[in-house]
This record gives C-alpha cells, sequence and structure tokens, in this order.
C-alpha cells in the first residue's frame, strides 16, 4: 500500500520538529552575535526558513509523484544525478546523528547528570524506529497528536513572562548592531529553520500535492515567529548581558517564572517540549534516511534498511566528544558555513531552476 499524509499533517510534522529544538539550541548564539537585536536576527531566518520551505515546495510539485532519487537524476542524469543525492545523504545523516547526540547532551545536562550518552540516543532511536517501521503515515499522525501539545507548552510559559518585561532590556533598536550583524545573528536559526529540505523527499507522500504549500509554509513560519518571540522575552527579561551566558536562554525564563510562590518551576514542560520535538525530528529523518537510502540503491523492502541505518548514525552520534562539539562546533564550523548555503540555499534553487526551465521548454 502507498502511504500518504494530508497537509495539516504535513503542517504538524514542520512545526513540531523545528520549534522546540530551535528556540532552545539557537537563540543562545543568536544573543552572543545580535545582542540586543537578535530578536530582529530570528525574523529575518524565520524568512528565510519560508523560503527555503517554498523553494522545496515548489521544486517537488514540478514532480509530485517522483521520488528525490528520481527526478534529481531526469534533471542532471545519472553520474552528477548520483553525486547530488550522495551529499545530501552525508548531509542527512550526519544531522541525524547530531540531533541524537544534542538531544543526549540535554537530557544529561538537566535530569540524568551521570548518565552515558548512548542510553538517551538509544532510547529516543528506539521509539523513532518502531514509528518509522509503521511508516510515514504514523509520524503524521504522532505529530498530528503531540503537535498541539507542545505548541501549548511553548505559548503559555511565553504568556506568564510577559509581566517581567522591561523594555530597556531591548533598547536601543538596531542602531548598535546594522544589517550585518543582524543578518549574523540570524544564521543559527536560520540552519535549524533549513531542515525543511526534507520537503523534496515528503512532498511525495501528500494525498494532495497541490495543496501541500500552505501547510509547508505556515508550519515552518509559526516556529519562526515563536522563535522570534521567544528571544524577545528573552532579552526584555534577562538583558542581553545575561541571556548570552545562558546555555539554554528559554529553559532558564522558565524556570524564571513564579506567581505566588505557586504557579513555578516549571522547567518540566520545556523537557518534555524537547522530547517531543526531538521524538518528530529524529523519526523524520531516520524514514528519510532510511526510505532514500532504498530508493537509491533499489531496495523495494525500505524497511529492511533499518538494520543499516539505525547503527550507523548511532556509531556517527559517539564521534563528538562533548557539548562543545556537538552543540557549538558543528553549528558554527559545519553547519551554518557549509550545511546552509550549499545544501538548503544554492543546490534547491538549483534544481528549482533547471526543472523550471526544463519544463517551460517542454511546453
Amino acid at each position: 500500500m502507498d502511504m500518504r499524509i494530508s497537509g495539516k499533517q504535513l503542517f504538524w510534522m514542520m512545526l513540531t520538529m523545528q520549534m522546540g529544538m530551535t528556540i532552545l539550541l539557537t537563540i543562545n548564539p543568536s544573543i552572543q552575535a545580535a545582542k540586543q537585536d537578535a530578536w530582529i536576527s530570528t525574523c529575518c531566518a524565520s524568512l528565510i526558513g519560508i523560503g527555503i520551505a517554498f523553494v522545496c515546495s515548489r521544486l517537488s510539485l514540478l514532480y509530485p509523484r517522483q521520488t528525490f532519487d528520481t527526478y534529481v537524476k531526469s534533471l542532471f542524469g545519472r553520474l552528477f544525478g548520483n553525486v547530488l543525492i550522495f551529499i545530501y545523504f552525508v548531509f542527512w545523516y550526519s544531522v541525524l546523528a547530531i540531533i541524537l547526540r544534542q538531544y543526549a547532551e540535554f537530557i544529561i545536562a538537566t535530569i540524568l547528570p551521570r548518565t552515558p550518552p548512548l542510553l538517551p540516543m538509544m532510547g529516543i532511536l528506539l521509539v523513532a524506529i518502531y514509528v518509522t517501521y509503521a511508516g510515514i503515515e504514523a509520524i503524521g499522525k504522532s505529530s498530528q497528536i503531540l503537535g498541539p501539545i507542545a505548541l501549548l507548552g511553548i505559548i503559555i510559559p511565553l504568556l506568564l513572562s510577559i509581566k517581567s518585561i522591561r523594555i530597556n532590556n531591548i533598547l536601543p533598536i538596531y542602531v548598535d548592531s546594522g544589517p550585518i550583524t543582524i543578518l549574523q545573528g540570524a544564521l543559527p536559526s536560520s540552519s535549524f529553520l533549513g531542515d525543511c529540505i526534507m520537503l523534496l523527499v515528503l512532498f511525495r507522500f501528500l494525498a494532495n500535492p497541490q495543496t501541500g504549500v500552505k501547510p509547508a509554509l505556515l508550519g515552518v513560519g509559526l516556529a519562526g515567529l515563536l522563535t522570534s518571540i521567544s528571544t524577545f522575552l528573552i532579552i526584555s527579561v534577562f538583558g542581553h548581558s545575561v541571556s548570552s551566558g545562558h546555555t539554554y536562554p528559554y529553559f532558564n525564563l522558565v524556570r524564571y517564572i513564579s506567581y505566588f510562590d505557586f504557579f513555578q518551576n516549571l522547567d518540566s514542560i520545556v523537557i518534555a517540549i524537547w522530547i517531543i520535538g526531538v521524538f518528530i525530528k529524529v523519526s523524520l529523518y531516520f524514514f528519510v534516511c532510511t526510505y532514500g537510502t532504498a530508493q537509491a540503491i533499489g531496495i523495494r523492502k525500505w524497511r529492511k534498511l533499518m538494520w543499516f541505518v539505525a547503527p550507523t548514525v548511532l556509531l556517527l552520534a559517539l564521534i563528538p566528544r562533548d557539548f562543545i562539539d556537538s552543540s557549538v562546533f558543528f553549528p558554527q564550523k559545519i553547519a551554518i558555513p557549509i550545511l546552509l548555503p550549499l545544501h538548503m540555499i544554492a543546490l534547491p534553487l538549483l534544481m528549482w531552476a533547471v526543472a523550471a526551465f526544463r519544463n517551460r521548454k517542454r511546453e
């Protein structure tokens, strides 16, 4: 039976996989780069993410029922097409491994300080294997159920933080930064929101591809908007100097909330949101790696590749030595200078341009 997902499920998949990790991991580097104007940077990152989602969606609509490897080979020929597919799978495998390691580092830093990194990584990967084996529909339905819970878990602490806003902390606006600094601050969030390039694979499974563009853009855009609002509140509550010293600023914002010395200690909500977001993101990446690898090498029973993909990404996740390698070195030295401009922007634009030219020439 051919797997199918709806536009609504695609929206929740994009939103759920991006909002949790983007809010927790990218606000700190954005504040370090753009200081009190980091909230403007994350607004710019939202526009970049929406642009990437738009390009990937429009490209996929030109080949609505073809798999990623099929239409890439038809665009660039067998040789260059295989090279391009290999480049993308190196990207997807490495990012999946880094997500697993970042998840483990967060769990160790917050609730299980003496736990070996392998244990939380194996735990989340086993759950992802279970839901992925059921197919993309299971991931879509899981997103549809867990997504609203995660969304409420982010919005409610933000609303509760409004009373602590100090407007002076975000002043002056723009004067101390300028466009270059603000753009530099947008790069960390852009590299996370750019994960929507997996739309190149997922559009193939939409029951009605024509209705998939709007949900994809809304999912990425809402994740970016929540990141911008969170950044604004964090800076306005703590100031950019204090916020830049927090490894997880949103986590500290939630810890800061207290009403009548009773309604407080809400950090468990953040941990639950993080686990939900990582679960959906790992499941989607695991599906893309498994299904895509099977299609690329011509294996019809794609689930058999799980026995190869799972141990491979687990071994890759053990390469980073600590939090610095996984959450500082990889984003700054690999994701931002290489993956964002090449995999997320340049190559999708190139494929879209070639596909649009061929389509117009054919017409």
